[in-house]
């Protein structure tokens, strides 16, 4: 969906998400567009289906527009319309699982299941976005495939892609607890260790000065490895800004947890070293790599996916943390969950945080049968590349308006 371009001149529009050669000609150049905008409509958990454009006032910045077209759609077909003009809109829909997981939750077949049987429709889309590799699904396998196969199919790559994209990450955070409680046993960590963890066996202060920057340096490397690649997202959403189709995404993302050294540990190896300005330094140099900055631009990543016209949901799968004595085993998903929480409001888009992704499914896919679209043309429309931002209201009605945040006008 995104900015729907119609010229009323014959323009030759080049799509980009940022440029540094452009005329002040082009900056300013005044032309037409038509404005598509899903938006969907509830009564508290009833979603508002009688509603026309008499009903709906939309601004764009602050500027009320004329509404030209309203469309209510179900699944893929229109169920109805009230229009000035018709847009005959592409009502179709093009879904995107889009998986970052380390391990397989076997309620992820569960959603599998609900999806084809309850929402996928045969003049949809499918793509699925794993660790390692993306699919399609054709539409003679569609056409061709009982439902049952189509499903094991989905479970059996997204499974084996976990698998193997997961390996080197779960190598180095199993070398990473190993390390952990290693050090732990020189600060006064209990001596006791699981099967899968084993300890160095060294003492003193030479395994001391060994294992803290072999610490830093493994965590820096699986830092590497868990960071969302921001760059991917901006290129998912510019290729996908000017697909007609109803574009809806279901973001998969597992908690993720990083062994550290217990506040106990620390303290008892910094009062035991007071007089080694080595062994001081590195272990204050810890204190900095628990500190994480969020790098993610969450305002540019927020209005990209908006002007793409992408329905972006956040799929959160909560896990409790193992417990491993000396080792404390903190929470490094929180900056994610921030960015792609507002990320997905941004869109018009839910969050669900859950231990059962079946059940998230479900509650984020509850939004993707029904909507209106509405198309409007700015007033005084300016190809300036800035940010519009619109706001839909319904008149005489206490209703919650779910839509995107706006676009850019490119």
């Amino acid at each position: 969906m995104g900015v729907k371009m119609k010229k009323v001149l014959l323009i030759c529009v080049i799509l980009f998400l940022s440029s540094g050669f452009s005329s002040p000609q082009e900056q300013h150049q005044v032309t037409v567009i038509n404005v598509m905008v899903p938006v969907r409509i509830f009564e508290g958990d009833r979603f508002v289906d009688d509603l026309t454009l008499a009903d709906l006032e939309l601004y764009e910045d602050g500027q009320l527009q004329d509404i030209q077209a309203l469309y209510l759609t179900n699944k893929a077909d229109i169920a109805r319309q009230d229009t000035k003009r018709d847009f005959m809109p592409i009502v179709s829909r093009r879904f995107y699982f889009i998986f970052q997981i380390r391990d397989y939750n076997p309620k992820i077949t569960e959603a599998i299941e609900y999806f084809f049987d309850n929402i996928f429709h045969p003049e949809d889309a499918l793509e699925v976005h794993t660790p390692v590799k993306i699919y399609t699904l054709s539409k003679e396998a569609v056409q061709s495939k009982p439902k049952e196969t189509l499903i094991k199919d989905m479970q059996y790559v997204i499974r084996k892609d976990a698998q193997i994209g997961a390996l080197e990450y779960k190598s180095m955070l199993k070398e990473l607890k190993k390390i952990v409680r290693s050090i732990s046993m020189q600060g006064g960590g209990q001596a006791s260790m699981m099967r899968d963890i084993d300890a160095s066996g060294q003492t003193g202060l030479d395994s001391l000065q060994f294992l803290l920057p072999r610490y830093r340096d493994t965590m820096s490397k699986m830092e590497e490895l868990r960071m969302v690649d921001e760059k991917w997202f901006y290129q998912f959403a510019a290729q996908r800004r000017r697909l007609e189709q109803q574009k809806v995404v279901f973001y998969f993302y597992q908690r993720e947890y990083r062994p550290e050294i217990s506040a106990g540990v620390m303290n008892n190896l910094m009062s035991a070293n007071q007089d080694d300005m080595n062994v001081m330094g590195q272990l204050q140099d810890m204190f900095q790599h628990y500190h994480r900055e969020i790098n993610l631009n969450e305002d540019l990543l927020k209005k990209v996916f908006a002007d793409s016209g992408i329905l972006f949901n956040f799929l959160f799968i909560d896990k409790n943390p193992e417990t491993i004595s000396g080792i404390t085993m903190r929470e490094q998903s929180e900056d994610v969950f921030k960015v792609f929480t507002n990320v997905a409001a941004a869109t018009g888009g839910v969050t669900d945080n859950s231990q059962n992704p079946a059940a998230a499914f479900r509650n984020a896919a509850a939004i993707t049968g029904r909507s209106y679209i509405l198309y409007y043309s700015p007033q005084n429309y300016v190809k300036d590349g800035e940010f519009k931002t619109i706001t839909v209201k319904v008149k005489g009605r206490d209703c919650k308006v779910i839509h995107r945040l706006g676009y850019f006008a490119e």
